[in-house]
């Protein structure tokens, strides 16, 4: 009996120390991962991805996916200081893998986006949302985008997905 009752305290000890390891975690981007989407990559469910100011182009940089988790993706210090540019070339941010109401995209600036070609790839010149998706996006400027389909934008199929606070333009209200 005195076995077992010791196999068990070692499991309880062995779980404590496991459960420790699940908090959630904060990955800094560019200091722990280079790109945003390297930073959402490493993340798992609970994660913050903490983009420092600055101006973000390039590979992993736009056409962010967030591939269905509860995450968090904000910016340091805000919109202003923290700038998603496309460079005219693809989107921001594309949802469409289930995301929730858990899946956050805080503080951040999406610019230059130019989207075009056929229904699937012509829509939502900043940030698309698919309809399997329905994320969070606070405190975001949306600006500088274009779609030769719809939403210059910002192109949004869910219902269920939250803005708040946020500043969008069409490229023709600039």
């Amino acid at each position: 009996m005195r076995h077992v009752i010791e196999m068990v305290m070692a499991a309880v000890l062995i779980l404590g120390v496991v459960s420790d390891g699940l908090q959630a975690a904060t990955i800094r981007v560019p200091q722990d991962q280079p790109t945003i989407q390297a930073g959402i990559n490493a993340a798992i469910n609970g994660d913050t991805v903490l983009i420092a100011d600055g101006t973000y182009t390039g590979t992993g940089n736009k056409e962010i996916e967030y591939f269905g988790k509860a995450i968090t993706v904000m910016s340091e210090n805000g919109p202003e200081m923290c700038v998603i540019d496309c460079e005219n070339s693809g989107r921001g941010f594309y949802f469409r893998g289930g995301e929730g109401n858990a899946s956050v995209l805080d503080g951040l600036t999406v610019r230059n986006g130019a989207v075009a070609g056929g229904y699937a790839s012509n829509r939502g010149g900043g940030i698309r949302i698919g309809g399997a998706a329905s994320p969070v996006i606070r405190n975001c400027i949306v600006t500088g985008n274009s779609a030769t389909g719809m939403g210059d934008g910002v192109y949004v199929v869910s219902s269920e997905t939250v803005f708040e606070n946020c500043v969008i333009f069409s490229r023709s209200e600039e």
